[in-house]
C-alpha cells in the first residue's frame, strides 16, 4: 500500500524535531565540578561517550577525572589569569613541563587567560595587555616555542580592541618576533545569529587559526527553544571548516540554579538522568526527561540547589598554579 507523500513529509519532521544522534569529535566538556551529585561525572566519560576532550578553567586536571590518560579523554589546562603576577613566575609552564615528563599527563592543548578584558565582578581575569603579555612571555610562549604544546588566544569580547593591544606588546617583550598562537576560543551566550556573528567575526580576524567555541548555550530560554538552538547549533558547529572544537555549557543537574543561563541548557534532570540535551550531546537519542522550571529563567530555590556560573572563576591561589595533574 503507497502511503500519502505528506505521510514521509510528516515522518521526516517528526524525526529531526528529535534531534541528531550522531557523535562528534568535535565536542568536549566544559567540567563543572560536583561535590553534590560526584556519581555524575561518570557520565560525561563513558566508554564511546562522545567527547574527546574536557577542560575546568584551572591547570589542574579535574579529581573525578585524574585517573583517566590523555587518550581517553583529552584534558585541556587553563591559565585563568596572572594570579596576582606581574609576568615573572613560571608556575604554569613548569606544571606543564612536569606533567608531561615525569607524570605521564601529554599535555597537547592549552586554553589562556579568561576574559582579560573584564573585571573581576564581571566574572573576567582582568588583565591589562601588557600585564598579559609579560605573563605569557613567561609561561606560554615557551610551551609553544620548546615544547610544541598549542595554544589558545585569550578569550575575549572582541576579536580586535584588548588583542590587537596584547600581540603588540607580546612582540615588543619578544624581541619584535610576533608571539604565535595555535587556535581562537570564541564564547557565545545568545541565540544562533549571536554565534554565527561571534565564529565569523573571529575566523575573519585570523583566517589562518581553527576557531574553539567554549561554553556556549542560548541562555534563559524556555525548553522548546533551547532544545531547537541545540539542534541547529551543533549542526552549524559539526559543519563549519573553521569550527575545531566546541563545548555545550550544562554539564549540571537542572535543579542547579544560574543566574547565568537558566535550567533548560542542563544536560541532567533533578534526579541525574540525562536529558534530551544531554543525550543528544553524546550522540544518543531523546530520553524525554525534562528539566524543572524549563519555561525559562532561572530555577528559583531549589532544596539541595547549587550555583553554578560559567566563568567558574578559580580560586586565587589556583588561577596560575601549575600543576597539570594530581
Amino acid at each position: 500500500m503507497r502511503l500519502p507523500l505528506i505521510f514521509f513529509g510528516l515522518l521526516t519532521a517528526s524525526l529531526a524535531s528529535l534531534g541528531g544522534a550522531a557523535r562528534s569529535p568535535k565536542r568536549g566538556l566544559a567540567f563543572v565540578p560536583n561535590e553534590s551529585y560526584p556519581n555524575d561525572n561518570a557520565i560525561w566519560v563513558r566508554p564511546n561517550g562522545g567527547l574527546t576532550w574536557y577542560y575546568n578553567f584551572q591547570s589542574n586536571v579535574s579529581v573525578a577525572y585524574a585517573s583517566l590518560p590523555q587518550t581517553t579523554i583529552e584534558f585541556v589546562p587553563t591559565m585563568w589569569g596572572a594570579g596576582g603576577g606581574s609576568g615573572n613566575d613560571p608556575s604554569f609552564l613548569d606544571g606543564i613541563v612536569t606533567a608531561t615528563t615525569t607524570k605521564g599527563r601529554n599535555i597537547s592543548h592549552v586554553l589562556t587567560f579568561n576574559s582579560p578584558d573584564k573585571s573581576f565582578a564581571d566574572g573576567g581575569s582582568d588583565m591589562s595587555p601588557a600585564t598579559a603579555a609579560a605573563v605569557w612571555a613567561s609561561n606560554i610562549l615557551p610551551l609553544r616555542e620548546k615544547h610544541g604544546v598549542k595554544v589558545g588566544l585569550p578569550t575575549v569580547e572582541d576579536p580586535h580592541d584588548w588583542l590587537d593591544s596584547f600581540l603588540k606588546s607580546c612582540a615588543r617583550i619578544n624581541d619584535g618576533k610576533e608571539c604565535g598562537f595555535d587556535f581562537v576560543p570564541v564564547y557565545s551566550h545568545g541565540d544562533l545569529s549571536v554565534l554565527k556573528g561571534r565564529v565569523d567575526a573571529f575566523a575573519t580576524a585570523y583566517p589562518t587559526s581553527p576557531i574553539w567555541v567554549m561554553g556556549y548555550g542560548f541562555e534563559n530560554q524556555d525548553l522548546p527553544t533551547t532544545q531547537a538552538f541545540f539542534n541547529s547549533s551543533v549542526a552549524y558547529l559539526d559543519a563549519h571548516q573553521k569550527v575545531e572544537r566546541y563545548s555545550w555549557f550544562g554539564a549540571f543537574r537542572s535543579i542547579v540554579s544560574s543566574s547565568a543561563v537558566g535550567p533548560s541548557q542542563a544536560m541532567l534532570d533533578p534526579w541525574g538522568n540525562l536529558t534530551d540535551i544531554g543525550s543528544w550531546y553524546l550522540g544518543g537519542g531523546a530520553t524525554g526527561n525534562p528539566p524543572p522550571c524549563a519555561g525559562g529563567g532561572k530555577t528559583s530555590g531549589a532544596a539541595g540547589s547549587l550555583v553554578v556560573e560559567r566563568t567558574m572563576v578559580p580560586p586565587a591561589a589556583t588561577r596560575n598554579i601549575g600543576s597539570a595533574d594530581r
